[in-house]
């Protein structure tokens, strides 16, 4: 059926809209399940990373310098994707104001890390102790991913992202109980099984994707 018989019979328009709608769907539930591998290999990667860091972590295998730096190459890397993410979802087979609900999500992320490295920055220079700033560093941004995760899942009505986000706030809790430095092998553990199982379950469920809700051009 082509879009000219489309246009002509109701019910083959109806057809056209509802197939263009899975099609949007399923494209931006792909997306997002890579979202949660992104994540969930950067937390494995980074945070293991600090696990086994001399001076920091429980081991002694990686250098200080390198540690750090493959940590924070993992969180920029994951960073930089959810931010690529939320902006295509708001302008990939979506119009209106699904439109611009994923823009702004998308930017969030950059500004809501970028803020958490400040407010640590401005606490360390406010007398904050090395030692209290590795339990707190890592807590932040968890937490923080959280809350993202949450705010995603209602304002997406995706259900596995809203739970992802209940389960990494209450990792960044579980984890600064924990303290240095068991609670980089917390991080490196159970938020990235959490955000897999996140992966499969929207993988079985597209119907409960970001676009479910969304305007389908």
């Amino acid at each position: 059926m082509n879009t000219m018989d489309a246009g002509d019979d109701p019910r083959g328009m109806l057809d056209l809209i509802d197939s263009t709608r899975r099609t949007t769907i399923r494209r931006l539930t792909r997306r997002y399940v890579l979202l949660y591998v992104v994540w969930a290999v950067a937390w494995a990667v980074g945070f293991g990373a600090l696990w086994i860091t001399q001076g920091v972590g429980a081991l002694d295998v990686l250098p200080t310098v390198l540690g750090w730096i493959v940590f924070a190459a993992s969180l920029i890397i994951a960073i930089v994707w959810s931010a690529i993410v939320g902006i295509r979802a708001g302008s990939d087979g979506i119009r209106g104001r699904s439109q611009l609900q994923g823009m702004l999500y998308g930017f969030s992320w950059t500004i809501s890390m970028i803020a958490a490295a400040m407010l640590i920055a401005g606490l360390q220079r406010n007398g904050l102790s090395q030692e209290l700033a590795n339990v707190l560093y890592p807590g932040l941004y968890v937490f923080l991913v959280g809350v993202l995760y949450l705010s995603g899942g209602a304002l997406f009505r995706t259900v596995p992202m809203y739970i992802v986000g209940a389960l990494l706030i209450v990792t960044a809790v579980v984890a600064t109980f924990v303290g240095a430095p068991n609670h980089y092998l917390v991080y490196a553990t159970i938020a990235p099984a959490a955000m897999l199982i996140a992966a499969v379950v929207m993988l079985r469920t597209p119907h409960g994707s970001p676009a479910d809700d969304a305007d389908a051009s």
